[in-house]
């Protein structure tokens, strides 16, 4: 097969990069200003999902989205035909002795016990351990001992943190943990302690680890009067009063000293969070004195939990609305381990009255759903997720006020 000069320049720095590091990861850059004939042929052999055009017009390729779902051998498999397409030998290490490679994760095991599901994932990977510690022992076994360190703290961690922050805490970069290997072997690590986590649901979220606070956002129609910095806010308030509901961000909620609700309204509000747009739409076009209402965007981001966490103790009831599949039973879940809430109209009685109505259950959804179950016990809401794997879900949209036995 012929190549470009330039294609062959890249593949050369692939393998380059491979010896020196021991793994493919993170971003290299192609080229910048590039002609189109230049271009086409490395669009050609990396495909369009791998490589990303900047605002300074450079072409750069994204190792993650080149071997994403690839397996250690497949991946194996195309460094070797790259090494064959421009004639180079690819260097054949002196693997180290089992010993070796056990030593490194037995010393990862002692110091961190609590990483079980880790552990058994490293012994299954061993082969792939072994070929970066024989090309670069002391930045693979950094890179191991850093990730679980992260992993480790991020078990117990309950405040909002930056990738940012967590690279300058760990590592003393704060750019280290923004893209590349470690970013790569913390993420995939994070993942083994929830299997239960579709693929394409961002792990760094459910441990509070966020690209930056001010731009999570939360919806809230309520008549909330929070105090903070020895002064009264009462914005969220007038917009409720109006019929509005009001957007608020990470910043709004920081340094709030206690809240209330206006006087008008007593104890008996009952707070509903909501998960999808259109029937919170539809909760605010017929507007009811006694609720108030959070709209959680699917799966609850920081903000919308701390908002939840201000609001519930003031309020007689909580209650959640979502869809009745694996996922929306699980948001359901994750509001109730911040303060205690019942289903509503996704309740166990109310997914019977909709029999007629139940979407039928996807294998991704069947194998969440059953991962749930079989892992956590404790589960909340397990009768209605077993309903729900045994005769389909009900989307939000599909409820109805009276429906016929």
């Amino acid at each position: 097969m012929n190549i470009s000069s330039l294609l062959h320049k890249i593949l050369k720095k692939v393998c380059q990069r491979h010896e020196r590091r021991g793994s493919l990861s993170g971003i290299m850059k192609l080229g910048q200003d590039l002609e189109g004939e230049e271009q086409q042929p490395l669009e050609n052999f990396f495909g369009l999902n791998a490589l990303k055009y900047t605002g300074k017009n450079e072409l750069k390729l994204s190792f993650d989205h080149l071997l994403e779902g690839k397996s250690s051998s497949e991946i194996n498999d195309w460094l070797l035909s790259v090494y064959q397409l421009i004639g180079r030998k690819r260097p054949e290490p002196e693997p180290f002795l089992g010993d070796d490679v056990d030593v490194v994760l037995d010393r990862l095991r002692l110091a961190y016990p609590r990483l079980g599901q880790i552990h058994s994932f490293l012994q299954q990977d061993k082969i792939a351990i072994d070929q970066q510690l024989a090309i670069v022992p002391e930045h693979t076994t950094e890179r191991l001992f850093t990730a679980a360190k992260i992993v480790d703290f991020l078990q117990d961690n309950s405040q909002e943190i930056t990738l940012s922050e967590l690279g300058a805490k760990f590592c003393g970069n704060s750019k280290e943990l923004r893209q590349g290997e470690l970013h790569k072997t913390v993420a995939q690590w994070l993942r083994l302690l929830l299997p239960y986590l579709p693929k394409n649901e961002p792990v760094w979220q459910e441990f509070l680890v966020i690209q930056d606070r001010l731009t999570i956002s939360a919806l809230l129609f309520a008549p909330l009067i929070y105090y903070k910095n020895g002064r009264k806010y009462d914005w969220i308030n007038q917009l409720y009063q109006a019929g509005e509901p009001a957007v608020l961000n990470w910043f709004h909620l920081e340094g709030i000293t206690s809240c209330s609700l206006a006087p008008a309204n007593n104890a008996k509000s009952t707070l509903i969070t909501c998960e999808n747009e259109a029937p919170f739409s539809q909760l605010l076009r017929t507007p009811n004195l006694n609720q108030i209402l959070i709209f959680t965007a699917g799966f609850p981001n920081r903000t919308v939990r701390r908002l939840y966490q201000l609001l519930a103790p003031l309020c007689s009831s909580c209650r959640h609305w979502g869809d009745s599949d694996p996922a929306g039973l699980r948001i359901a879940a994750i509001l109730r381990g911040c303060h205690p809430l019942d289903l509503w109209r996704c309740d166990l009685a109310t997914l019977k009255r909709h029999h007629k109505k139940l979407l039928p259950v996807s294998k991704n959804q069947a194998q969440i759903g059953a991962t749930i179950l079989n892992n956590d016990p404790n589960f909340p809401f397990s009768p209605e997720l077993a309903f729900t794997l045994k005769h389909g879900w009900l989307e939000q949209e599909s409820w109805q006020e009276s429906v016929p036995s």
